[in-house]
């Protein structure tokens, strides 16, 4: 038996692994593996020895250690590598808590701590705690009945519970939050963290400018918007690559169309399209040097095409800067008629997708596709004309769902 006086580690959040001291030692496998891991999460209270019998199962949820005098030897194997005390006659069997560490019994004890918090858990006590998984206990330890976790889970619940509530700028400085996430594939619980993770910063946005962007930013920075600044194409396309998450979490998007002092390119298309095909990020596009022809026209088109809130004039020879700004006001601002143009966008973007689609697929003659999609799309139009501004995005979203590549 291991000296008691060594501090042993068992991890049971994952693979099993056993340390004692500074020295990684083999891990029981089969049955007497399923033993420690329930002794593990028993550990102060130890386990009875018909509890211990039902909590061992087989392939078939059946228990798989068949007598008393079987789990009698698999408890003997443990106690000559591990600090466990020998058992007395009709009491439970156990580990010797003051020697052993578990980290599922630390994970519990944690949880239950956050409550004594004054105020809400910083990244410190939050990355403790998810730090402690590698892996999904119910698939990593088979042959453990699934009750033995209902303690371990509950608390999982609860650990979740308040990293939904977080802010989400704790929650991006949490590098293992994203992998913990990741063992529960399939659990919506998980599922609304990601939703909170990915959440946009209320007013930061990013301005893409090449001749005035120092101005665009004073004036929007004085109105409590934090500015992501890109001043030419090639800028913007290191941007892309090198920091395509925070891009992704920005509010909003000023986009200059053109992106050169001779105003002979259209650099910015470029910019507002990958937005619109990789991001959720809202966009609006700036311009001194509007096309000729029909303006609305083309401004619908565009808007449709590129999935932009607005076209925005700028100005000419002197910028309007509050013009600019009520352009970026809307493309972060909660209140409902800002939020239902934003809503207008992603379904007049969508609908044409999918009208180009079902087109190049099925033409434009005894298309029963097309004129459900056309349909549908006049339904949602109609909704967000007189419904309440949540039944449009409700609304809304479910047609970027049916009707998604």
């Amino acid at each position: 038996m291991t000296d008691v006086g060594e501090q042993c580690r068992i991890r049971v959040l994952g693979d099993l692994a056993v340390g004692c001291g500074d020295v990684q030692v083999e891990p029981p496998g089969g049955l007497a593996g399923a033993v420690l891991v329930v002794l593990a999460l028993k550990l102060r209270r130890g386990v009875r020895e018909q509890d211990l019998l039902a909590s061992v199962r087989d392939g078939a949820g059946k228990p798989a250690i068949a007598s008393e005098q079987a789990l009698a030897q698999h408890f003997s194997s443990l106690r000559r590598r591990l600090p466990v005390p020998k058992r007395v006659k009709g009491g439970p069997y156990r580990l010797d808590a003051d020697a052993v560490r578990v980290d599922a019994v630390e994970f519990v004890a944690g949880v239950r701590k956050l409550r004594e918090l004054s105020g809400s858990p910083g990244v410190a006590e939050l990355a403790a705690l998810i730090d402690l998984w590698h892996g999904d206990p119910r698939v990593c330890h088979p042959q453990v009945d699934p009750s033995c976790w209902n303690e371990v889970f509950a608390c999982r619940d609860r650990l979740l519970d308040v990293l939904v509530e977080a802010d989400p700028a704790i929650l991006r400085q949490l590098d293992g939050l994203a992998g913990f996430l990741d063992l529960f594939s399939g659990d919506r619980a998980c599922d609304l963290v990601r939703e909170r993770l990915r959440a946009p910063e209320p007013r930061r946005i990013l301005v893409v400018e090449d001749q005035m962007a120092e101005l665009i930013v004073d004036a929007l920075e004085g109105f409590g918007f934090s500015c992501l600044t890109v001043r030419s194409l090639d800028e913007w396309r290191r941007m892309q690559r090198e920091r395509e998450a925070e891009v992704k979490r920005l509010a909003g998007a000023l986009v200059d169309l053109h992106l050169t002092p001779e105003l002979d390119d259209q650099g910015g298309l470029e910019v507002v399209e990958w937005l619109a095909r990789h991001t959720e990020v809202p966009a609006s596009l700036m311009t001194m040097a509007p096309p000729p022809g029909d303006l609305v026209e083309h401004t619908r088109i565009q808007r449709a095409r590129y999935r932009l809130v607005g076209i925005v004039y700028k100005g000419t020879p002197k910028a309007d800067f509050s013009g600019i700004r009520l352009a970026a006001e809307i493309l972060v601002s909660p209140n409902a008629r800002d939020r239902r143009r934003r809503a207008e966008t992603w379904l007049e973007w969508a609908a044409l997708r999918a009208d180009d689609q079902l087109l190049s697929t099925g033409g434009s003659r005894h298309n029963p596709d097309l004129e459900q999609c056309r349909e549908d799309a006049d339904r949602v139009r109609r909704i967000l004309r007189d419904g309440t501004v949540e039944e449009a995005e409700r609304e809304v979203q479910d047609f970027l769902r049916s009707y998604e590549d």
